[in-house]
């Protein structure tokens, strides 16, 4: 890149100099021209005053010799039908007058009997300043030229770099951002392509951050909101219990918004072991389950159980969803919590035993909740499950109440590989 900017600012200056120096050559000959007519209608002036005064033909001959034309061969006289000197038009020359020849203009000037004339040509003699001038002129515009092609061959690459760069630097944040540039076509637009790229490395570093503080907030706040919404519905009632109920259930309804609200990571999802989350989240609902008075059942599959969801995320799901049974059931309503391994599929499944839900459809729905809730806790749950390419269900459970089905593939089952040609062999079919 800096090869081609200086070759650049040459062909700019050799232009700009060929251009300054034609241009000063053109007026330099104008002048010369405008010197050279005055100083030979000066000598015109003179050999007429001569002429007038002598009909003399060796006096008219030293009178010639002493001018500057008449040394050039540029004066004469013609007076008695001879000419005295170098003429350009002879003894019928009009005068006075001025005739246009060959290379330049002829002044004629009657003096008496007598006509002098003087040549004046175009440029003065010897000079070959026009030639140069022309050359110059033209130098200067193939060099312009030749540099105006270069440079618009040599930057088109460069063009293509910074439009693409340009793309990348639009696209930041966005889910569907194009891959970085692999390659660049000059070095100062590679290493812009480098900090470009470390830029967005950053940014996404920066999205990650802010989604695992934003989980872990929502599981710190979410496990001592759900016990002191227990706690709440023990005091009995009265404005100030239901102040304190009304106060609670925002605060819950927050948790969901803030889950919710965390953005989705940019790369390829994390991989968890579903029983070991579960066993984790449990330790904590079984002990408060304990507290409520809430049987509690917890059956997994051999672990692992992996599916493609990070862990931060399982847990909000196990703990959306048993949230939503301490919730939604009243004390003493027992539930189970089962994890199922079957065909490529893991099941998550959560029942109680409370009343149920009398419309499943409708609480599937965004935001919609049958309980007088927000209606986010499903949300949360149905989100991730189909990040995966699963399924969320809502049935009635063994318990009589309410079954939360939640289907994820499984990330470590491979579906079986039959080879194409031994898909492609039959049997030939006879008639």
């Amino acid at each position: 890149m800096r090869h081609l900017v200086l070759r650049l600012i040459v062909a700019t200056a050799v232009a700009s100099v060929a251009a300054v120096t034609a241009v000063a050559l053109v007026v330099q000959l104008a002048g010369e021209r405008d010197r050279l007519r005055s100083a030979s209608e000066s000598d015109l002036a003179a050999l007429v005053s001569l002429a007038e005064a002598t009909p003399d033909g060796e006096a008219l001959l030293r009178g010639i010799a002493r001018t500057a034309a008449g040394r050039e061969g540029r004066l004469a006289v013609h007076v008695a039908g001879t000419t005295v000197g170098t003429s350009r038009l002879g003894p019928g020359a009009p005068a006075p007058g001025e005739v246009p020849v060959a290379g330049g203009t002829v002044l004629a000037r009657t003096a008496g009997p007598a006509v002098v004339e003087v040549f004046v040509p175009y440029r003065a003699p010897g000079s070959a300043e026009l030639g140069l001038a022309a050359l110059l002129i033209g130098t200067g515009a193939l060099v312009a030229g030749g540099g105006v092609a270069v440079a618009a061959r040599r930057l088109r690459p460069v063009v293509a770099d910074l439009t693409t760069l340009a793309t990348e630097a639009a696209a930041i944040g966005r889910e569907d951002a194009p891959p970085p540039a692999r390659r660049m076509h000059v070095p100062e637009t590679a290493a812009l392509a480098r900090a470009l790229a470390a830029v967005t490395a950053r940014f996404a570093e920066a999205r990650a951050l802010e989604r695992r503080l934003a989980a872990d907030l929502s599981h710190r706040l979410r496990t001592p909101l759900t016990a002191l919404a227990l706690d709440a519905d023990a005091i009995g009632d009265g404005p100030a219990a239901e102040r304190v109920r009304r106060t609670i259930a925002s605060l819950d309804g927050d948790v969901d918004a803030l889950i919710r609200a965390t953005p989705a990571p940019d790369a390829a999802p994390a991989r968890c072991d579903v029983v070991a989350v579960v066993q984790r989240r449990m330790a904590f609902w079984s002990a408060l389950a304990q507290h409520s008075r809430r049987s509690c059942e917890v059956r997994t599959a051999p672990p692992p159980a992996t599916i493609a969801l990070a862990e931060d995320d399982l847990a909000a799901v196990v703990d959306a969803l048993l949230g939503n049974v301490f919730r939604y059931t009243p004390d003493g309503t027992g539930f189970a919590v089962s994890v199922v391994s079957h065909a490529g599929w893991i099941s998550l499944v959560v029942d109680d035993a409370g009343p149920g839900v009398a419309d499943p459809a409708a609480a599937l729905s965004r935001g919609v909740s049958s309980g007088g809730g927000t209606g986010l806790g499903l949300d949360i749950a149905r989100d991730a499950v189909e990040a995966t390419g699963g399924t969320i269900h809502v049935e009635r459970a063994a318990l009589g109440g309410a079954r939360i089905r939640l289907r994820f593939a499984d990330a470590e089952h491979e579906a079986p590989h039959v080879p194409r040609a031994w898909r492609l062999w039959r049997e030939p079919v006879t008639g």
